[in-house]
């Protein structure tokens, strides 16, 4: 039985008050009485080896307390969100530009900030690797731990392929998008007085945080407790720890309580990046346009640290193909180490990039064969319970792909814009749900009962995904309407996994509900219950789990398996108006369409199709972290790294269809990643309807879209709408 706050309605979220006020307390405001304050010292050079530290000049500042190296570290010297091949600090060698290699303490953040100008590392230049076309040639600088510099490989290929097939070949790149989140890193540690640590700082995953401060202070993970602080965003970019165990170690050795705020411009290189990635395609068909085979060659830039790599990797391996239907596939993806910055986690982890090249192909062989693009994509996408391309597992759990078009061909396109040239684009994308291959995927909660309400004690952070509005919902679903308060975040808790992948609504979602449901039961089973019944003094207590559906990693020998354990399925349609004398571009609507398998929150979940629609454009048309010739990565803030702003988002219109998978809670699936899958692969296919050039890269830049001064092709009648 729903109510009006239960699921399927939209209520005001927990925290949406205090954030429209002001007073949401973010980790960038933490202080505490007798603090010191740290800075990072960071390479100048994107590889060289460190021969050592000079302080002393740094130590003469007034207020300047002590600088931390490599070698005040207790425990494992290496750290890593997958693989713990990143030093806390340079150790021997600097792989990046902006490598930290010490931390600077002093009385005050002037002091601090002060002195890391002045610590000076003494560095040795090497050869950097820049180019990852070249990082497996046998003369190329050796970057990766081991002495390579291969993060990953997989490779499939399957199916049996006919001969007089017509194909096209094409050649994608895509840029580094930065999260770009508005509050940039910032914590505050402290000692626990009883040999321990305590962190407070901004992330998506308290537990993984914590297993890697407590290998490099050297103690048990009891003795270190990571506590939530306010999120200003997230994307991804809070998946690796940046500064967290810099904070922990200096409130260890110092026994005062330590913070540290990053600049903007810093914050920029120091957290990963989106993956750049070269993609060579080749995909043919017959003259009706069904699909004969595709062919993939995937090389994703992974930077100079392994961070997620291996796993945006196998999410790009894996939807490569996208949603089609393809009797031949044959594709090799790989993730290089260059000197380049770190590439890790972002909003689409890897399907993004994929899902540009796939449908920009689609667009290209369907002008080969003189056909429709959306009739070509109808003509091949899978219909549910037919298998992937790539791994073979079956489609389980959506909604038809083509109903996803349908809902796009309903919503009227805008009025036209004089003088410039229309372009309009269609792409679909997928995505899986939760973390799977074969991993453990849940998450724990607890209720806490009394009269006076229940309160809900939950690791799960919240990014302002709105995670703890959903699950709110879902005990209010179970209880009625009964007050609810949250305890706070932190490692001490149950482990509820990371706010990443899509995953909390699924994962403490499915623990909310098994908990409600228990609590109802031991409260007589009523709905509503009577909480007053109670009594003072009296509460109940209630812990559950919940496991989502197991998956498996495939083969490596063959590909095959069942690695998903829910998959985000999504459509765009975009149209763009270009002035093509300047090749300056302007969105004028973007239509989102997702099967969420059911929206407990609808509010929320077109918040969602919005946000990530416009990240989405903002990918395609204006963000990229560029790298100069020296390895030099980074912006000075949102005035070199372009956004959209509100004068650049167009009308947005979210599609919501639910289908309901019956395997997951309320049938609910993952939503946050898929509106970025296929955004950007959407408004490319409209730069090229409007523009006739081939749009080979994302971000788009002026030079790829300026046409010919002919005024006839410049002529509104001159263009190109496709549907």
């Amino acid at each position: 039985m729903s109510s009006s706050s239960g699921v399927g309605a939209s209520p005001v979220r927990p925290d949406a008050v205090a954030k429209l006020t002001g007073e949401f307390g973010y980790a960038t405001e933490l202080h505490a009485p007798g603090e010191l304050h740290g800075a990072t010292v960071r390479s100048p050079v994107a590889a060289a080896d460190l021969l050592g530290v000079e302080t002393a000049e740094a130590m003469r500042v007034r207020g300047a307390y002590r600088v931390l190296t490599i070698a005040d570290v207790p425990g494992a010297r290496r750290v890593g969100v997958k693989t713990p091949d990143q030093p806390v600090l340079a150790d021997g060698r600097v792989r990046h530009h902006g490598e930290p290699i010490a931390f600077a303490l002093a009385e005050t953040a002037e002091a601090a900030r002060r002195m890391a100008l002045l610590v000076r590392p003494i560095l040795r230049p090497r050869p950097a690797l820049l180019d990852p076309e070249r990082a497996l040639d046998a003369d190329a600088p050796r970057v990766g731990p081991d002495g390579g510099n291969l993060v990953h490989r997989l490779r499939l290929a399957h199916g049996t392929a006919r001969r007089g097939a017509t194909g096209v070949r094409r050649r994608w790149r895509t840029g580094r998008q930065d999260a770009a989140f508005l509050a940039p890193e910032a914590g505050l540690a402290f000692p626990d007085g009883a040999g321990g640590v305590v962190l407070r700082v901004a992330t998506q995953d308290l537990h993984h945080d914590r297993a890697q401060i407590a290998a490099a202070l050297g103690l048990p993970e009891e003795r270190v407790r990571v506590e939530l602080a306010g999120v200003g965003g997230a994307f991804g970019g809070r998946e690796d720890i940046t500064v967290h165990v810099h904070l922990c170690l200096a409130a260890l050795l110092s026994g005062r309580p330590v913070r540290a705020l990053y600049s903007r411009a810093e914050s920029f290189g120091a957290h990963p990046s989106r993956h750049p990635a070269i993609m060579t395609y080749e995909l043919t068909a017959d003259p009706d346009g069904t699909f004969v085979s595709l062919a993939a060659d995937l090389l994703f830039d992974g930077g100079a640290y392994a961070s997620t790599s291996k796993a945006v990797v196998g999410i790009a391996h894996y939807f490569a193909a996208g949603p089609y239907r393809i009797p031949r596939v044959e594709i090799t993806t790989r993730a290089v180490y260059t000197n380049n910055p770190v590439a890790g986690a972002l909003r689409g982890f890897g399907a993004t990039q994929v899902c540009f090249a796939m449908e920009s192909t689609v667009d290209a062989l369907a002008a080969e064969l003189g056909l429709g693009p959306a009739d070509v994509r109808r003509r091949n996408l899978l219909e549910p319970g037919e298998p992937l391309a790539t791994s073979g597992q079956r489609l389980a759990g959506v909604a038809a792909p083509a109903s996803l078009l349908d809902a796009l061909d309903a919503v009227p396109l805008p009025a036209p814009a004089p003088s410039l040239r229309r372009g309009v684009g269609v792409a679909v994308g997928i995505k899986s749900a939760g973390l799977g291959d074969g991993r453990p995927e849940g998450a724990g909660i607890v209720l806490r009962a009394d009269r006076h309400g229940v309160e809900i004690v939950t690791a799960a952070p919240e990014v302002g995904q709105g995670v703890r509005a959903v699950l709110a919902q879902i005990v209010t679903e179970c209880l009625g309407p009964v007050p609810i308060t949250f305890a706070d975040a932190t490692s001490a808790l149950p482990a509820s996994g990371g706010s990443k992948a899509s995953r909390q609504t699924m994962a403490s979602g499915g623990a909310a509900l098994r908990a409600a449901t228990r609590l109802r039961q031991r409260l007589g089973g009523a709905f509503p219950v009577d909480l007053a019944a109670l009594g003072d003094g009296t509460s109940i207590v209630v812990e559950e789990r919940y496991d989502a559906p197991p998956t498996a990693a495939p083969d490596p020998r063959t590909g095959r398996g069942d690695p998903h354990i829910a998959f985000q399925l999504t459509a765009h349609r975009a149209v763009v108006d270009v002035d093509p004398a300047l090749g300056m571009a302007r969105v004028a609507q973007l239509v989102a369409a997702q099967d969420v398998g059911r929206a407990l929150n609808p509010a929320l979940v077109r918040g969602q199709l919005a946000g990530g629609t416009v990240q989405g454009a903002g990918f395609a048309l204006l963000e990229e972290i560029p790298v100069d010739a020296d390895g030099r990565g980074g912006a000075a803030g949102f005035g070199t790294y372009l956004l959209p702003a509100a004068v650049d988002v167009p009308e947005v219109i979210p599609l919501i269809v639910e289908s309901g998978d019956p395997r997951l809670p309320f049938g609910a699936k993952g939503v946050g990643e898929g509106p970025l899958i296929s955004s950007p692969a959407a408004v490319a296919a409209a730069l090229r309807a409007a523009t006739g050039r081939p749009v080979a890269r994302i971000p788009a830049h002026p030079e790829d879209l300026a046409t010919t001064h002919d005024p006839a092709a410049a002529s509104p009648a001159a263009a190109a709408v496709d549907g």
